[in-house]
């Protein structure tokens, strides 16, 4: 045991045993060596009651805890808030800024492809054909159905035309049969 007394500087080698002593976390031995310590040194002595202060004012501070209160329709003008600014962020003059860099992106890496350039244009330009030709097959697909579809329906309502109930059942049939083609695309879209 070291019953002398510490030098008063501010680095005390039992500083650090403080906190444990504090929290019971010492053992008895040691708990007991530091409480003889304390009672010379004044540094550790003062450090302690410093711990012991911040301990108390900790729990005044966590007892006492002043709940603010929040108006009855805080979470609606949050909301508001914070859909009324989402529509600004993406200004027309950002998209510009921002094709801008991409092209000058694109540019760059251009050149930086030196002797490859030729090479890298056939192969975009080969793509762009291809996506060319793919988007035409579909747009002229989609033309091509719509105006089956629309002479299906023209002769189909000409022979229907004094049979009402029974040009209604084909029209119920081909809208129900649309919005399920049209549900099962959105839902292949989604994943």
């Amino acid at each position: 045991m070291n019953l002398q007394a510490a030098p008063t500087e501010k680095k005390c080698s039992h500083r650090s045993e403080i906190a444990a002593y504090i929290d019971g976390e010492l053992l008895p031995r040691e708990e007991l060596e530091l409480e003889l310590h304390l009672a010379v040194c004044k540094s550790c002595a003062a450090e302690l009651n410093e711990q012991k202060k911040l301990l108390c004012a900790l729990d005044y501070a966590l007892e006492n805890d002043g709940e603010i209160k929040l108006p009855a329709n805080f979470t609606k003008i949050v909301v508001t808030n914070a859909e009324s600014k989402v529509s600004g962020l993406r200004r027309p003059q950002e998209r510009s800024k921002a094709l801008f860099v991409c092209a000058a992106l694109f540019v760059l890496v251009i050149l930086g492809l030196g002797g490859e350039t030729k090479t890298v244009l056939n192969t975009f330009g080969k793509f762009a054909e291809q996506l060319l030709a793919v988007g035409g097959f579909v747009w002229n697909l989609i033309y091509d159905v719509s105006v089956g579809t629309a002479i299906v329906l023209r002769s189909l309502s000409s022979q229907f035309i004094f049979n009402l109930s029974a040009f209604l059942a084909v029209l119920i049939v081909f809208v129900f049969l649309s919005l399920f083609l049209l549900s099962r695309f959105i839902s292949s879209q989604r994943s």
